[in-house]
């Protein structure tokens, strides 16, 4: 279910591992040059990124850091080749690390096993596995998937404001600490899915007050401008459904109203231009153009 979890960025990542854009070749001697301690250093040198209010670190090949990190982990775990009962002080090491990039992939339950396998380890890194474990399990409690499908609508949305209260919880539990931007991350794209979920369901009302409470909730999230446009869009649909009730004949439009949601639309389209990125100024342009258009229209007929 697309709704569950943020997966998208690691199945995009698993893609481009497997594609021709970087060769064999070219992966190798990039690896010749990555030591244990090399690897785990620029992973911890990213983890105290706040990647709830700025986007995520990319390396020189364009992919998620994390999505690296863990990869070059991998690689370095199967050079060793050991089985667990066998495993030393390197190869719990890289457990741990491959735990904490896991845990920035949001990929909670996969972080458990690795903190949960350093952690009955007795090694040094036992005590601070055993102390990450704690909150990725509540984690993965809050990502898993719901146990049966949806009957209805209303049964989703329930799940969903469920959910989004979980993520509220564990946002303020884990806050200061480097698993914060994470908590707000899934709590604010849980509270996107509300949205989603109130105008499948034809309550735009509710969708726009739901909209306007994440714009209010998340002004310092990097994702603010996108919001912006999403309630620019719902006003300018709510407009929308004003003028074709009125050509149906369904009711006369009420002009004072229309120019309410108009300008609302209108209001949030201009925040969202002034985003310090191009794409997304260029994506509010091109929406004020277009109701622009659509409104000269209505104006016409009207006359």
């Amino acid at each position: 279910m697309r709704q569950i979890a943020l997966v998208a960025p690691v199945l995009g990542w698993l893609v481009g591992c497997a594609s021709a854009s970087q060769s064999e070749r070219e992966r190798d001697a990039a690896g010749a040059h990555d030591s244990l301690t090399a690897v785990v250093s620029q992973l911890k040198m990213h983890m105290q990124d706040d990647t709830y209010r700025f986007d995520r670190a990319v390396g020189p090949g364009g992919n998620d850091v994390y999505s690296v990190a863990l990869w070059k982990l991998d690689r370095l775990a199967a050079q060793r080749a050991r089985a667990e009962s066998e495993w030393q002080n390197a190869d719990y090491v890289i457990e741990f690390a491959r735990g904490k990039a896991l845990e920035r992939l949001r990929r909670y339950q996969d972080a458990a096993r690795a903190y949960s396998r350093v952690k009955e380890s007795g090694s040094l890194l036992g005590d601070a596995a055993a102390e990450r474990l704690e909150s990725i399990e509540k984690f993965a409690a809050a990502s898993a998937a719901p146990e049966r499908p949806f009957a209805s609508a209303e049964e989703e949305l329930l799940f969903v404001e469920g959910r989004l209260a979980v993520w509220r919880s564990l946002s303020l539990d884990v806050r200061g600490t480097p698993q914060e931007p994470l908590a707000r991350e899934e709590a604010e794209s849980w509270e996107v899915l509300r949205v989603d979920g109130l105008e499948r369901a034809g309550r735009l009302v509710d969708a726009i007050g739901a909209c306007r409470t994440l714009i209010e909730t998340h002004r310092e999230s990097k994702l603010f401008g996108k919001h912006l446009l999403r309630l620019g869009d719902l006003y300018a649909d709510a407009a929308r459904r004003e003028r074709v009730r009125a050509r149906a004949r369904i009711a006369n439009l009420d002009v004072e109203r229309y120019d309410s949601l108009l300008d609302q639309a209108f209001s949030a389209y201009e925040l969202a231009g002034e985003d310090h990125k191009p794409a997304l100024r260029r994506e509010a342009r091109t929406r004020i153009e277009a109701l622009l258009a659509v409104h000269e229209e209505v104006k016409g007929h009207a006359h």
